[in-house]
Formats: structure tokens, sequence, C-alpha cells
């Protein structure tokens, strides 16, 4: 299963990312701040090694950032189960 999340990159985003990790979901954080979602990314990583994990940059308030990340998502060919 896939699912793009948003904000994830701290708080209840970066721990929504962690806990569905946990489950075996391959996890798309669209984020903002790519060094917060990289650090999340690797503390993900040192609990659950095997996790399935993209960061990917996504600024909801920008039309242009909505459009790069939906041509970038697009072009990586994986399916989109859920989005939160």
């Amino acid at each position: 299963m896939y699912i793009w999340l948003t904000g994830a990159s701290s708080g209840l985003g970066a721990e929504t990312a962690r806990v569905l990790a946990l489950r075996g979901v391959h996890v798309i954080m669209g984020v903002i701040d790519m060094t917060n979602a990289e650090n999340v990314k690797e503390s993900i990583l040192k609990e659950i090694p095997i996790a399935k994990i993209d960061v990917m940059k996504l600024d909801l308030s920008s039309m242009a950032s909505v459009q790069n990340f939906a041509s970038e998502f697009n072009s990586s060919n994986l399916p989109l189960n859920i989005l939160m």
C-alpha cells in the first residue's frame, strides 16, 4: 500500500509516517522542509530498517510546487492508495 502524507516533517505528521511505516506502508512524504523530512526519514529508518519512505518537495500554498510534485510523482509510476 502507498500513502502520500503531507506535513510529515514534524509533529503529528512525522508520528503518522512512523506508525504507517511500522505497519509496512510505503510512505511518500510531501513536505516543505526537506531537511526536517530527511531527519524524520532517517529516524524512522533507524527504528524500522526495512521501512519504505520517499521524501518529495511539496508546498501546498504554491500551485507551481503542487504541479512539480504531481509531475514528479506521476513519473515515479507508483500507485497512490491513500492521501492524508
